[in-house]
């Protein structure tokens, strides 16, 4: 009797070791799961001037996000020439508008080299379209006061991209983009400087952003 129990325990024994360690893998790889970019805020660079952006990330397959990205940036023209008066104030000769956009890019964002490449950093390209609302209004009232009176027009084109992301933690990532877009106005240029039609509001796009991911 006593073979046939000990041959028993032996066998539940070796059970139970299976099966821990068949748990403990499973657990470890839950723990290892990637984490991926979930929502973002950037600062934004490019010819037209200075800006801000807020994105949202949405997994579409292993390597590739769709994405919703908006920014707002003020545009200025490239003959636009700043002096200062007397008392240190700003002024742009000619300058007849002030003007602004806001494009929300819609499109695709796709990590390279998914799975080949170790380490931190994580090239990525990116593409898709982006409808604009350009906005401006009269240079020669105060900032506030002519916000009252701020007209708009739509620009609307495609974009393209390449970036790098470096994962600081499985919460956080920094990333850098570079970006080109084409956005012509429709119904006509709006003015900047006088008799100086601005018709594309696009151009290339530095972005230096921080992604919050889950």
């Amino acid at each position: 009797m006593k073979k046939p129990i000990l041959s028993l325990l032996l066998i539940l024994l070796i059970i139970i070791s299976f099966s821990h360690q068949s748990f403990s893998q499973i657990k470890d790889a839950k723990n290892k799961k990637e984490t991926r970019n979930n929502w973002g805020l950037g600062f934004v660079y490019s010819e037209n001037g200075f800006g801000f952006s807020s994105g949202l990330y949405a997994p579409v397959s292993r390597s590739i996000d769709f994405y919703l990205n908006l920014h707002f940036s003020g545009v200025s023209d490239s003959r636009e020439i700043q002096r200062y008066d007397i008392y240190g104030n700003s002024v742009t000769l000619g300058k007849v508008n002030r003007v602004y956009m806001m494009p929300l890019s819609i499109g695709l964002n796709k990590e390279l080299f998914k799975g080949e490449i170790e380490g931190n950093f994580r090239p990525s390209i990116s593409f898709g379209v982006a409808p604009t609302l350009v906005m401006y209004n009269p240079y020669d009232r105060s900032f506030f006061n002519a916000i009252a009176y701020t007209k708009t027009k739509f620009a609307f084109g495609p974009f393209a991209g390449i970036g790098i992301n470096y994962k600081q933690s499985k919460s956080t990532s920094l990333n850098i983009n570079l970006s080109y877009y084409y956005l012509p106005i429709t119904g006509g240029g709006v003015e900047s400087i006088e008799n100086s039609e601005i018709k594309d509001v696009g151009g290339l796009q530095l972005t230096f952003g921080l992604n919050f991911m889950k």
